[in-house]
């Protein structure tokens, strides 16, 4: 498919009249759509708030909904922004001022905010990079990488490799069998990580921390008194298969069972 994006920037549906006037209560509302590009990735960038990801389907198109809440009453402005760039889809949330105004940087005890829901096709590469928001994934079918800073991670139904990094947010991923035979990678600096998977999971699994580990199935852990992290849990569930590997440097990480007869935890 001719990605008819290709080197051009797209400003999503942000026409600033009175921006002086609007208040906390003022939001504003953006759609766009449009195909993935010829490397098959969607990068999304929000540092201004929550990503929450879900299936699109299979045509090979990307769907961005974007709710904006303007505070500044200086004429800057939040946008999203939608380019290819190096054949990838690149989706950014981006201070924006009138022609010819400097955009400065975000002043201290600002609190504009922007949230984007992305509908992802099948197959594809997803990178998100919400450093302080949420990170919300839902029957997505693709590998991703998913990054924040204070932000939590959540992980459900997730079809393809996930690798899951945050410093002090949390994660919680759903990890069911048959739904991927990729590995999982879930990090943390000192933020907890909760992983659930199928009673009868055929997993290996690596926990490692100098935090608390809690696991509803046999585990061996070896201590490391000269290391931080100083123990490491291993477990083989079902025999083996892929891998999941959770590591934080002093977060608790705990290893749940979804019985048989139970619904998704989350919900």
């Amino acid at each position: 498919m001719k990605n008819v994006i290709r080197e051009t920037l797209f400003v999503i549906a942000v026409l600033m009249v009175g921006v002086g006037s609007m208040s906390a209560e003022d939001f504003q509302r953006s759609n766009w759509k449009g195909p993935i590009g010829e490397a098959g990735v969607v990068r999304v960038e929000n540092p201004f708030g929550d990503v929450r990801l879900r299936h699109g389907g299979d045509d090979g198109e990307v769907e961005v909904a974007a709710v904006l809440q303007q505070l500044r009453p200086d004429g800057v402005h939040l946008e999203t922004r939608v380019l290819e760039k190096d054949g990838a889809l690149v989706i950014s949330v981006v201070w924006a001022s009138k022609p010819g105004v400097e955009v400065p940087v975000r002043p201290e005890g600002d609190h504009s905010r922007a949230d984007l829901a992305v509908m992802v096709p099948s197959g594809s590469k997803i990178v998100v990079d919400a450093p302080d928001g949420l990170v919300e994934s839902r029957g997505v079918h693709g590998d991703a990488d998913f990054r924040t800073r204070t932000g939590n991670i959540r992980v459900h139904r997730h079809f393809g490799a996930v690798s899951a990094s945050t410093e002090t947010g949390s994660i919680e991923a759903v990890v069911l069998r048959g739904e991927t035979d990729q590995n999982q990678v879930f990090e943390s600096l000192t933020g907890a990580i909760e992983i659930w998977v199928s009673a009868d999971a055929k997993h290996r699994v690596t926990l490692t921390t100098s935090g608390s580990i809690t696991t509803d199935f046999t585990l061996e852990i070896s201590h490391r008194d000269d290391h931080e992290p100083d123990k490491v849990g291993r477990a083989v569930l079902g025999g083996g298969g892929p891998e999941i590997r959770m590591e934080s440097r002093r977060g608790s990480l705990a290893l749940r069972r979804v019985a048989q007869s139970r619904k998704n935890p989350s919900e």
